[in-house]
């Protein structure tokens, strides 16, 4: 079942994955103890599930990606239960929930600001659309892994993900 071939050790995991994991966990929380802690226990996990690892299924990215993604959700459920975004045919929880306001006190450059500004109109689905596809650089193909969607209907919902932000940035300018 695990990748006996190459076994990966869990040094070289934490090595070559802690600070994406971190920095996900982080941008999405904004506390820091809060992050520390979900990256804790996902890291946990994988040692005790790396012998269950299996590269014919996924990446090891996807893998991590995932396993970070329900302890999200089991976060989430234990501070906001019921969330869930408010486009119906997500059918999936709520797992970006990002304190815009505040990272917008955070920035100063004048056009990192006015994006900040037009992320935060949009609805939520589309902002975790465009956060993994320009802040975590994840190929349509990976974020259909991850969401467990179609990767036409990713690239539907980017694309208007994309046209609203363009619009509302258009409104700005």
């Amino acid at each position: 079942m695990g990748n006996s071939q190459n076994p990966v050790t869990i040094e070289e995991v934490y090595e070559q994955y802690f600070s994406v994991i971190y920095n996900y966990v982080y941008y999405k929380l904004l506390n820091r103890e809060n992050s520390e802690d979900i990256v804790s226990q996902v890291f946990l996990k994988v040692l005790k599930n790396l012998h269950l690892f299996d590269p014919e299924k996924a990446s090891m990215k996807t893998w991590l990606f995932r396993i970070t993604d329900h302890a999200l959700i089991d976060f989430y459920r234990k501070q906001k239960p019921g969330g869930s975004f408010d486009d119906e045919e997500a059918g999936f929880e709520n797992i970006l929930s990002v304190d815009f306001d505040e990272e917008y006190d955070r920035i100063v450059n004048p056009k990192r600001r006015m994006l900040l500004e037009a992320l935060k109109t949009l609805p939520e689905r589309d902002r975790m659309f465009i956060y993994y596809k320009y802040f975590l650089n994840i190929t349509n193909r990976e974020i259909a892994q991850r969401l467990m969607m179609n990767e036409n209907t990713v690239s539907a919902v980017m694309a208007r993900a994309r046209n609203k932000l363009k619009l509302i940035l258009q409104d700005q300018i």
